[in-house]
């Protein structure tokens, strides 16, 4: 009998800020799925959950593309569907965990496979994470709303016209995935006239976090884990 397979939410990127539920998830499971890093280290959602994984687990480590999905559409969908194979394959001797950064459920890779496992049969089960934007305002200790006031999470893989609409009607703004068009952004805070109302935080909580309201370092080269906060009634410090 095929095991269930969890979606785990570990959260930003430390090991404290897996919930108990998540690491009750992990000790059990028999097998544990997680995407592949870079140039043969270990990825980061496998190093920040590394301490919950028990010994006996099989660790799977996946091949995830890091591209645009409406520029690579067939390619993404014929690595998605190889990985929920091989997840379907693994679920064979018991149940298992596929670990993913923030919350399985906001720009995850595992919310794309679990549509495959479902349509095969796949009993699964998803348990939250805490989000990176979530983090950052906690990390910064300014809410991202309050009172009446809405939240607008945009991605940067949108077209220019679609992040600048989003950006010029909403009073508070989430970016994300904007290692690839920071300079753009830049630019577009600067014609807006919003260069002290933003702030980035990368690597939240990890040993190399930086934290930055300085626009000409938005348009250097900034990493990967970044998430931007626009907030256009508050005035951040560099």
């Amino acid at each position: 009998m095929t095991g269930k397979l969890t979606g785990v939410g570990i959260g930003p990127g430390t090991p404290d800020l897996l919930t108990v539920r998540a690491v009750r998830a992990i000790r059990a499971a028999k097998t544990v799925f997680v995407p592949k890093g870079k140039n043969g280290k270990p990825g980061v959602a496998l190093t920040t959950a590394g301490e919950y994984i028990p010994e006996t687990a099989q660790v799977i480590e996946m091949d995830f593309p890091m591209v645009s999905i409406s520029g690579e559409a067939d390619r993404l969908d014929e690595q998605w569907h190889a990985n929920a194979d091989i997840v379907r394959e693994a679920l064979q001797n018991g149940d298992g965990v596929f670990l993913t950064l923030g919350d399985p459920m906001v720009y995850s890779t595992y919310s794309y496979i679990i549509d495959f496992l479902k349509s095969q049969g796949v009993s699964t089960e998803t348990i939250p994470g805490i989000t990176s934007f979530c983090a950052l305002a906690s990390r910064l200790e300014i809410p991202l709303t309050q009172g009446e006031e809405s939240l607008a999470i945009v991605s940067m893989t949108q077209p220019d016209d679609v992040i600048r609409d989003i950006v010029k009607m909403n009073r508070n703004v989430i970016v994300m995935k904007a290692s690839g068009r920071n300079e753009f952004l830049a630019q577009l805070l600067e014609e807006l006239g919003l260069e002290e109302q933003f702030c980035r935080v990368s690597n939240i909580g990890m040993a190399n976090e930086t934290v930055s309201s300085d626009i000409e370092e938005l348009k250097g080269r900034i990493p990967y884990f970044s998430t931007i906060l626009i907030k256009k009634e508050y005035e951040f410090g560099n």
